[in-house]
Formats: C-alpha cells, sequence, structure tokens
C-alpha cells in the first residue's frame, strides 16, 4: 500500500525540519523526504550564525534596514519586515526550548559583513548550523515525524489542479507517497558551480521538480558567490566563515596589500578576489593579527581544517578564493509561503520570497529558514481537509534509471564558466545553447530517467534564462556587457 500522510515536506535543513516541526504540533502526520540527511543540507554547515536584533543597541528596524540595503532594492519590503521583526523570538523560542547559544542566556552577538550592529549568534563557535539542525531534527522525532533518508522525489503529483502526493526513487522503480499538501525545502542548486561550497546533492532537485509541476521560479539569475573559501587545490573550497572578518581579518594580495573592505557585503568582497586572481594575481586571508589563541577558540572547526592543510592562522596567510555558496532564486512563494498551485508551500533556500532581494545579506539565511518555515509548517497542516488522494495508484510506479556523471560535470564547468561571479551576454547565450543541447541529448537517449540530471538541467536553464534577461548589473548578478 503507498504511503499516506497529511503532509510531506521535502527536505530536512533548518526550513524543511521547522516546517515539519510546526505541522507536526498542528496534529499533522508528517511525513519528511530528503536525498540524504540533515548532514546533506546547507544548513547543517553554516558557520557564520543567524541573525537577530538582540543587543541593546538594536532594533528590527536596524536589521530591517541592513537587509534592504544588502538587497539594492529588490527586497519584498512585507517580508524583511515580518524575518526581522520574528527573528528574536524566534531564536528566543529556541532558547526556552533547551538550545544553547554561545554566551548561553544572554548570547554572544558577533559582527558581520554588511551589518550595523552585532547580531549574530553562534553555537560553538562556528557550528550554528549544526546545533540548530540537530536540535530541530530532535524535537521532530520527540513530535512523531516520520523520517525516509535518501528519498529523490521524481514528480509532482497533481488531482484537481491541487497537489496530491510525489513520487520517490525505490529501488527499481518509484512509489507514490501522498499527502494532502507539501512543503518544498530541499535547498539550493550551488552544488550545480564547478566551484562550490555546498555539499554534492545541492543541485536544485526539488525546484526542478516543481518547476515541471507548474510551480513559478523566480529571482534565478541571483547566485551569491562566497568571498573567502580554501584554494580548491588546497581545501576544496572549504568555506572559512566571514565572521574572520567581523573580528578584523583582511583581505590581502601576494605583497600584502589590502584589497578590499573586508566588511563589505559578499558581492563586492567576491568580485574584488576575483578580479585579483583573474589578473593572475593571489588572494589571502589574513588574521595574524588577532591575539593568540583567539582563533582557535572562536573558529575551532575551521581552524582544524587549516591545521589539517599544514596552515597555521596566527604565523600564515590562507590562500583564498570565490566559490558558489548560495542561491537567492528559488521557487516563488508569497508570505504564507504559499506557492501558485494550491497545497504546495515553499521555504528556505528552495524558495524565493523576496528576502534577500539581489544579494543576502549574511546570517538571514538560517533566520529564513527557521521564520518561514514555521509559517510554512502551521499552513501546510491547515490542508488536512483537502481533496481526498488518486485510488489508482499503480500509474505512479514507474521504473528508476542511473545517473550520469558525464552530464553532471559538464553542467558545472559551463555554469561556473558563464554563469559565475562575472558575466557577460556572449557567456551567458554560450551557457544556454551547452544547456539546451545537454537536455536535448537526456530526452533522445531515454536519459530522462535520470532525475536528478534531468532537475539540475532544468534549474540551470532557468538561470542562464533569467541572467540573460536581466540586461544591468544589480547585487550578486554583475555583467560586463
Amino acid at each position: 500500500m503507498p504511503e499516506r500522510f497529511d503532509v510531506i515536506v521535502i527536505g530536512c535543513g533548518v526550513a524543511g525540519l521547522s516546517a515539519s516541526l510546526e505541522a507536526a504540533q498542528n496534529r499533522a502526520q508528517v511525513c519528511v523526504l530528503d536525498l540524504g540527511s540533515e548532514k546533506n543540507s546547507n544548513s547543517f554547515y553554516a558557520q557564520g550564525g543567524i541573525a537577530a536584533a538582540m543587543g541593546k543597541k538594536d532594533s528590527w528596524k536596524k536589521h530591517y534596514n541592513d537587509t534592504i540595503n544588502a538587497g539594492v532594492g529588490l527586497c519584498n519590503e512585507r517580508i524583511v519586515e515580518m524575518a526581522t521583526k520574528m527573528a528574536p523570538k524566534a531564536i528566543q523560542a529556541l532558547i526556552d526550548e533547551g538550545l544553547e547559544f554561545d554566551g548561553g542566556e544572554k548570547p554572544d552577538l558577533g559582527l558581520e559583513g554588511g551589518h550595523s550592529e552585532h547580531r549574530a549568534l553562534h553555537i560553538n563557535g562556528d557550528e550554528t548550523g549544526r546545533g540548530i539542525t540537530e536540535f530541530l531534527k530532535k524535537r521532530c522525532r520527540e513530535e512523531g515525524v516520520n523520517f525516509f533518508e535518501n528519498s529523490l522525489v521524481h514528480k509532482i503529483i497533481l488531482a484537481q489542479k491541487r497537489f496530491a502526493g510525489v513520487q520517490i526513487n525505490a529501488k527499481s522503480q518509484t512509489e507514490p507517497f501522498f499527502a494532502k499538501s507539501l512543503v518544498i525545502a530541499g535547498g539550493g542548486y550551488a552544488a550545480a558551480f564547478e566551484k562550490t561550497t555546498n555539499p554534492k546533492t545541492t543541485l536544485g532537485a526539488s525546484i526542478g521538480v516543481a518547476a515541471s509541476a507548474g510551480c513559478s521560479l523566480r529571482g534565478m539569475e541571483f547566485v551569491q558567490f562566497h568571498p573567502t573559501t580554501l584554494e580548491a587545490g588546497i581545501g576544496g573550497n572549504y568555506l572559512v566563515t566571514e565572521s574572520v572578518r567581523g573580528e578584523g581579518g583582511i583581505i590581502v594580495n601576494a605583497k600584502g596589500k589590502a584589497i578590499v573592505d573586508p566588511l563589505f557585503t559578499r558581492d563586492k568582497v567576491s568580485r574584488a578576489i576575483y578580479s585579483e586572481i583573474s589578473s593572475g594575481g593571489k588572494a589571502f586571508l589574513d588574521a595574524r593579527e588577532f591575539k593568540t589563541g583567539f582563533f582557535k577558540e572562536r573558529f575551532p572547526t575551521v581552524h582544524k581544517e587549516l591545521a589539517a592543510k599544514r596552515i597555521n592562522p596566527e604565523t600564515d596567510l590562507i590562500p583564498i578564493e570565490t566559490a558558489a555558496h548560495y542561491t537567492i532564486g528559488g521557487i516563488a512563494a508569497n508570505e504564507e509561503a504559499k506557492t501558485n498551485l494550491a497545497g504546495i508551500f515553499a521555504c528556505g533556500e528552495a524558495s524565493n520570497l523576496g528576502l534577500h532581494g539581489a544579494n543576502r545579506l549574511a546570517c538571514n539565511s538560517l533566520l529564513e529558514g527557521l521564520v518561514f518555515g514555521k509559517i510554512a509548517g502551521k499552513n501546510a497542516a491547515k490542508q488536512k481537509k483537502a481533496t481526498k488522494t488518486p485510488k489508482d495508484t499503480q500509474k505512479y510506479v514507474e521504473k528508476n534509471g542511473s545517473e550520469t556523471r558525464v552530464v553532471f560535470d559538464a553542467l558545472k564547468k559551463v555554469m561556473w564558466r558563464c554563469a559565475g561571479v562575472v558575466r557577460n551576454e556572449a557567456g551567458l547565450k554560450d551557457g544556454l545553447a551547452g544547456i539546451l543541447h545537454m537536455e536535448k541529448r537526456i530526452e533522445q537517449t531515454r536519459e530522462n530517467e535520470n532525475v536528478l540530471a534531468r532537475n539540475a538541467l532544468i534549474v540551470a536553464r532557468h538561470t542562464f534564462e533569467a541572467a540573460l534577461a536581466r540586461k544591468k548589473s544589480v547585487g550578486t548578478h554583475y555583467r560586463e556587457n
């Protein structure tokens, strides 16, 4: 018999877990489907922290203004107001339930690029995402949420023009899971780029599935590149948290000269580093002025990674380069997390609510997942009395295909070369042509059973089309012409 639930949630990061917990607390039977586990989510690896105006001199309005300024005029002001107003209460709720941030009951507040006040809360220095994710999953299990890990969603099932269920992989064939509502929180698509800080599963699969079902996408041209990642040859683009710069680290060239204000927003810092490297130079993060022992104490995870690469931040410059880190574009959703399809909600990096505009402010991603995940879960739980699920379930059982490594390798190279930090008309057109060719090849060779590749290409196509349509540079979307 097919699995049946009230709410299906795709994704096991902060947004998906926040939605699942809220839906379960509203007496819904909840099922979470994920490509891997919470350890495969972007949330799990978030080092920088979560933003909330909890300082004496801070206010939601200051946080609001910083977010609006970072978004370069393209933020949804209502969404920004909701997020920044709700942030302190959302954090306090976690504290009241037992989650401990650095500093205890009165958490320490750090400064991040683009913020006018110290408002970044951390867990174990640089394990904020991991701490929140593990805590939320524990709470979900306590509320009886069902988890199906290593589950790839093939298709969204619609009945009478509204959501009815999904098809997931199950060994050699797909199987249907039915529910009254769906929350899509499957993450972004930064792993579709050759240089990336993301887990390999973040290819935008849930976004592609949603687009195929008829969900509208928005802001796909906006991809945020993190300025400070270890050179790929040294650390595979391991992310060195932005908090290092917030604590006084600077960006320098091979001669030790500063090349950019370290507290500028990520898009500006990334372009400065990209320009230095593109012109034949090198870029480094310099933390040598920190007090002895401070780096290891404040950033234990990063320090451990650097030590493994024989880099001592107290005496050595840290070799860095930019890499795709966060995708602002996604499934278009409103302040209730509703999409244009009845019964389908979206939140977190898989969505585009308008919080980030053209450029995400540091530490707002975990906040978005926490706040709007809860809103999505609450509204999804209200759909329990929706349309009955289909009776003919056998037609939703299909043969599975095998993944094609060649497609992913080609996709990553095209995305980085043609839709990277700096773009131009010719490169974007060339990239789109390459994506269309790959899509055609998959269709002609019956590799369309290859779900991950198919959906990654759908997302890539939307990215190129949106980048070509936006002629002027703004935020993370920077064009030479």
